[in-house]
């Protein structure tokens, strides 16, 4: 699987910082510290994210956080073209007051904007913003490795910070006691490295790693106690293969395919009513598949077979949902055909999940189902897909209501309440647009839709990762369904998009 999650570059890193020792007395230069100098401001950074304005107490919340970057002594660089600082963010950069910063701000020495509650200044109006040379990938010295992890890290965090649709409560960059265990992590290997860099670097160069050192340390007394799980360790990046070899390879493909195209097709201006039905069918699909996958797997603990029985009421119920939501989907219409490349993706995947629920039906094919596939891995990656499912259907559950304010949701006249503008369209086989007294059928499904989705990825999360526990919470033996529950979910819709 060519998925990389935070948790897997911060262990790299962890463990690279911990081979600085093995490389003994080899000199660091001081261009491979300047890489890694500017490389772990630019994380910092990009962990930290924006001022939060609008809400005091996320504000002040997020205020400690802002001091530990400002507080980075005079980086090296700006961390991206289009970063904004404030008055004080620029004055930590400069090595200056944040008074002085001011002064040369009202004498026209540095350009900023004023909203009348602060100065704006853009990072490449910043004098000294220059540019420092990036680590070089193929080196095998492990400061340069370890440039490069924290890059990479840095590079998931604007990924994910960059994402149009964020499910409320399920945002972890932009929950500050998310963040604060990660940065840290970043902060104790900055310490390890810095010291590393301060015994090994030209003396003439030594001020700089022992200015970092001391203040990763103090940065890591700022923080406080941050010894606690984090939704973000979960973040992942998709590789997939462009020539995939063997059902794994071909299954994560489609997924990682389908859910590219799916996005793309929901930031149109007006999204296909075909696709949103679909993103519902896929959905119920993947579910089931999920749920058949399970009936084969292996249990990983003594309650997981009570756990997996759960698991499967669940998904069982919310491929309930989506059918319904499919079902008020097909109704209406934006008159909008989905794109080709979507309905390439779609296919793909539909043809992908059924050959693997089919596989994973057949009871005489068990053992050779488990020797073609790795069911583990499978469950992994169809996890991650219902994690972005969850996503796309809170997309999808934003959209009715503007379609139908902006005129854009037709239906036919025929099954709309009859009113005299109407009656013509009526004996015509028209359709019209749908007022939003009349749409609320629509917005309902939509929105359960997205709930339902939110919970399957909150119970398959739960008992497919390897910290989940192996009963479910609020289910008790009792009330989990028996054997004779786990039974296919069947009567699935093809990639139809016409």
């Amino acid at each position: 699987m060519s998925t990389t999650t935070i948790a897997d570059l911060l262990t790299r890193a962890e463990s690279l910082a911990r081979s600085l020792r093995a490389t003994g007395t080899d000199t660091t230069t001081k261009y491979q510290w300047r890489s890694f100098d500017s490389t772990t401001y630019r994380l910092l950074h990009e962990l930290v994210g924006p001022e939060r304005v609008g809400n005091r107490g996320q504000a002040i919340s997020h205020a400690r956080l802002s001091r530990v970057v400002n507080d980075y002594p005079n980086p090296l660089t700006t961390p991206n073209p289009g970063a904004t600082y404030n008055a004080q963010q620029a004055a930590s950069h400069l090595g200056v007051s944040p008074a002085s910063v001011i002064t040369q701000i009202r004498r026209q020495r540095l350009p900023a904007t004023y909203d009348g509650r602060r100065y704006s200044i853009k990072a490449t109006d910043l004098p000294g913003a220059g540019h420092v040379q990036q680590a070089d990938p193929v080196s095998t010295h492990p400061l340069d490795r370890l440039s490069c992890t924290l890059g990479a890290l840095a590079d998931m965090a604007v990924a994910e910070r960059s994402r149009t649709t964020t499910i409320p409560g399920f945002d972890p960059l932009r929950d500050d006691t998310q963040v604060a265990p990660i940065m840290a992590r970043v902060l104790a290997i900055t310490v390890t490295a810095a010291r590393h860099g301060l015994a090994n670097i030209p003396l003439q160069n030594a001020d700089r790693p022992l200015a970092i050192a001391q203040y990763a340390e103090h940065a890591l007394d700022a923080l406080g106690d941050v010894d606690r799980p984090t939704q973000l360790n979960h973040v992942a990046s998709f590789a997939p293969p462009s020539q995939p070899h063997g059902p794994n390879e071909e299954l994560e493909a489609a997924l990682r395919g389908w859910v590219t195209s799916a996005r793309t097709e929901l930031a149109r201006t007006v999204p296909s009513t075909d696709v949103l039905r679909d993103i519902a069918n896929q959905a119920r699909h993947l579910y089931a598949v999920t749920a058949a996958v399970l009936t084969v797997s292996t249990p990983a603990g003594p309650a997981s077979e009570d756990a997996r029985r759960a698991v499967h009421a669940e998904l069982r119920q919310a491929a309930e949902v989506m059918h319904a939501l499919s079902r008020q989907w097909e109704i209406v219409t934006t008159a909008t055909r989905p794109g080709h490349k979507y309905v390439t993706a779609t296919t793909t995947l539909h043809t992908q999940l059924t050959a693997l629920q089919e596989d994973s039906l057949s009871r005489s094919n068990h053992n050779d189902s488990a020797r073609r596939i790795n069911v583990d891995q499978a469950l992994v990656d169809l996890r991650y897909a219902a994690s972005d499912l969850s996503e796309l259907t809170h997309a999808a559950a934003q959209l009715p209501e503007p379609l139908i304010r902006s005129g854009l949701l037709f239906a036919p006249a025929r099954i709309l309440p009859s009113t005299t503008e109407r009656l013509h369209d009526r004996n015509h086989g028209k359709y019209v647009a749908i007022e939003l007294t009349e749409g609320g059928h629509v917005i309902n499904a939509a929105q359960a839709g997205a709930s339902a989705a939110l919970q399957a990825r909150a119970t398959l999360e739960q008992l497919v990762r390897p910290s989940a526990t192996a009963e479910l919470p609020g289910q008790t033996p009792s009330a989990q369904s028996s054997n004779q529950e786990l039974k296919p979910i069947r009567g699935l819709s093809g990639p139809d998009l016409y």
